[in-house]
């Protein structure tokens, strides 16, 4: 029987080639990109799961600043104040800039240093390759690479022992070699510095004097701990060894990722991405699925006819029953088979996209094993309902006496449809907002002057940044030249506290810095090299202040009491995500150097540049960045949304276009002897194609009501997440119905105007 099944089922695809192809490639293409996003989707909620006792490990964050920096010397109060407790691990991943690494033959760029422990390695896992001690760092000058890094530095020879000079100032010799860390993970890094030598803490300042180390403090609570009990018993009794630290609280290590709320957190995902795309997923493939509803529906009144003779030759209901669950499994199962090899095919290419490696063999974990099933199962019983209806209904005198017709042509001709065309125009018209709010972020004053502008990162010891300016100078391209600590694209210093509801900058500048920047100063002057105690603010830090004025007034930050001298206008430091935040400027020489260049001859400027570089300080790689291109930065992952939005919206259009070419040949199947009397009576080609033509415009415009306020909904909540923002005009909507009733009538129409042109003898003798 089942042999049997299977070659009718092959026979009915055979013989309905158009209809079997619309369904197979529809719903294959559907459930591919539903796949790829699930992929994604998994890799970002499944970030920092690789430790084994992650369930059980839980950051420190001040709660008061709201800041996960603390105090290098806070890890040996939680390993021996708080029993609790059963490790205390101090991480700082250093992601502001490039690592570089010198060794006695080469130099090489490297993305990621982590200055830590030796109980990193066991806190999270990380699998130990080869070491020349029992533990990973054999001493307080010894370093730990990942087998990446120790291919990229080290080729085919072996690595341990042998001497790193990172950043050209710190010396350290290579003790074990571990395996990478995972992609997905919060704790990014290919190289490891002993945080128990002063000199590899990375993250240090000073502070009245006494120099501080700060840095991220990850705890190993005991089994069975409570996180909310610690988090109390340490609040009452943390300002007896840390005055600095009013309050904290415990972030769970599986939250940092994806939910985390800290301020300037250095590696994390992005859930509204996240959600988008699993919405987006879970579109197309009921995209699919309706489409090939759309394709059983299509086949029905052939079915009908089928399953009275079977009926009338005594068939039962199982057996029909079988029969067509038959058709439908081998349908899914080809269908399957084409989704696998184009996941396959395309996940190179989506991996690019998402930055993020998407593995074939994710596929093969339990919860992607139990959703494909499920999705399967789900399509193979729904698509059965048509048929256990005809079923339930079916009347073997009335087929008989030929009056027989389908029950579910309103389903057929208005929900299903429907539904596709909404989905669709929903889809483009969250595209437009998405690119209209990408170049709004792009094309936004920024408050400065963001055209021909250069940063040089100076790494300490490296050369002279006074010097180096002043060499600068001397070229006539070069227009300005200043000397700063931060920049406006990566600020280091600020204070925030729960008593404010704000966040204040710091920042150290030179008198040429708002020259340089082409920052307007609003009222009284510019800072001064004679400076001691004075500043100047933005409008924002007034406003945030209460101040009308300026004159007179001071301002504390940590431990500074500082005079206002000067107001400039605000001027954005991160992107538009936020509003202009308050931040003040003091006097003091630094190591970021900003210069602006002429528009004339940039490549002979940059040539000069390098050249000043070279000639002061050959060991250091020479690396630079353009203002512009860096605040562009800031907008990947909008861009990535945007990309993927337009990709996933072509996708989605096709699959509508196969549905409703699907219906429209169907339609004319049906009404072959209805054109042909009409055209008989003297009705014209332009008559018969609106009367085929009509119902998709109905349902474009029914779409249209549907999908407009939805989309003005979940763009509003998704343009909340921006301070500064585009408008939701209408002719965005407009366009998206105009786009969508375009492709509709000209999917359709070929095939109406095949059938208004046909023969009426020919429609009549194929009744």
């Amino acid at each position: 029987m089942i042999f049997k099944n299977i070659k009718t089922s092959l026979r009915n695809l055979k013989n309905n080639k158009v209809h079997s192809f619309l369904g197979v490639f529809g719903f294959s293409a559907g459930f591919t990109i539903c796949l790829i996003i699930g992929l994604y989707v998994y890799g970002e909620y499944t970030a920092d799961t690789y430790p084994e006792k992650h369930k059980q490990i839980y950051r420190i964050v001040n709660a008061t600043t709201n800041n996960a920096e603390l105090d290098y010397k806070l890890n040996e109060t939680l390993n021996s104040k708080y029993p609790t407790i059963e490790n205390s691990c101090p991480i700082y991943i250093e992601t502001h800039r490039d690592v570089d690494v010198y060794t006695q033959h080469k130099s090489v760029y490297l993305k990621g240093l982590i200055a830590s422990t030796n109980d990193i390695f066991e806190l999270l896992s990380i699998p130990v390759l080869k070491s020349s001690s029992s533990n990973p760092f054999k001493d307080k000058n010894s370093s730990v690479i990942t087998e990446s890094a120790a291919k990229l530095i080290f080729g085919d020879n072996d690595p341990l022992g042998k001497t790193l000079q990172i950043h050209s100032y710190m010396k350290t010799v290579v003790s074990a070699v571990v395996k990478d860390l995972p992609k997905n993970s919060s704790i990014k890094g290919v190289i490891f510095l002993n945080a128990e030598n002063p000199e590899f803490r990375l993250n240090s300042t000073a502070i009245n004097e006494e120099i501080t180390s700060l840095t991220n403090h990850y705890i190993l609570l005991k089994q069975g701990a409570s996180p909310d009990k610690l988090t109390r018993l340490i609040n009452k009794s943390i300002g007896d060894y840390h005055k600095e630290i009013e309050e904290i609280s415990l972030q769970a290590l599986s939250d940092i990722y994806l939910n985390t709320e800290i301020k300037d957190e250095k590696i994390h995902g992005n859930k509204n991405l996240t959600i988008i795309l699993s919405v987006i997923g879970v579109l197309i493939l009921l995209l699919s699925i309706v489409n090939y509803i759309n394709y059983i529906l299509s086949l029905q009144y052939r079915r009908i006819k089928e399953i009275g003779i079977k009926r009338v030759h005594g068939a039962k209901n199982r057996h029909i029953i079988s029969s067509y669950l038959t058709d439908t499994f081998l349908w899914l199962l080809i269908s399957f088979i084409i989704s696998l090899v184009l996941l396959k095919s395309l996940l190179p290419f989506f991996s690019q996209l998402f930055q993020e490696p998407l593995a074939f063999e994710t596929l093969y974990t339990l919860p992607f094993v139990i959703g494909i099933l499920s999705t399967l199962t789900t399509v193979l019983l729904i698509s059965s309902i048509p048929l256990i209806i005809v079923l339930i209904k079916f009347d073997i005198q009335a087929f008989l006496k030929k009056k027989t017709s389908s029950n579910t042509k309103s389903i057929s001709s208005s929900f299903l449809p429907i539904f596709q065309l909404a989905t669709t125009m929903l889809l483009i018209i969250g595209t437009i907002i998405i690119q209209n709010q990408l170049s709004y972020a792009k094309h936004k004053d920024l408050g400065f002057n963001d055209q021909l502008l250069l940063h040089i990162k100076v790494p300490y010891k490296a050369l002279d940044p006074i010097q180096f300016k002043d060499e600068l100078l001397k070229y006539s391209y070069i227009e300005d030249v200043s000397l700063s600590g931060g920049i406006p694209s990566n600020i280091y210093s600020r204070m925030t506290s729960k008593k404010w509801d704000y966040t204040l900058y710091k920042m150290d500048i030179d008198e040429d810095f708002l020259k340089t920047m082409q920052i307007p100063l609003l009222k009284g002057r510019n800072v001064a090299s004679s400076d001691k105690n004075q500043c100047i603010v933005n409008e924002a830090t007034l406003k945030a202040l209460g101040f009308e004025s300026f004159e007179g007034k001071r301002i504390k930050y940590m431990y500074y009491d500082l005079e206002i001298v000067g107001l400039v206008k605000d001027f954005h430091f991160g992107s538009i995500h936020q509003k202009t935040q308050p931040i003040l400027m003091k006097y003091a020489l630094n190591r970021d150097v900003s210069l602006r260049i002429s528009g004339n001859n940039i490549s002979k400027t940059m040539k000069y540049i390098y050249k000043t570089w070279d000639k002061m300080t050959s060991d250091v790689p020479f690396k630079y960045e353009f203002y512009d291109d860096t605040f562009n930065a800031m907008y990947q992952k909008e861009e990535k949304l945007a990309y993927a939005c337009s990709l996933f919206s072509i996708i989605a259009i096709i699959i509508t276009c196969l549905g409703l070419l699907g219906q429209v040949l169907f339609l004319t199947d049906k009404k072959t002897k209805e054109i042909g009397i009409r055209k008989v009576n003297g009705a014209t080609i332009k008559e018969i194609m609106f009367m085929l033509n009509k119902d998709f415009i109905k349902w474009v415009a029914i779409a249209f009501v549907i999908a407009c306020p939805i989309a003005y909904y979940i763009m509003s909540k998704w343009l909340e997440n921006f301070a500064y923002k585009t408008s939701l005009s209408w002719w965005v909507f407009a366009l998206a119905g105009l786009f969508t009733l375009g492709i509709t009538l000209l999917t359709v129409s070929w095939q109406s105007w095949r059938a208004a042109t046909k023969n009426p003898v020919e429609a009549l003798r194929d009744e």
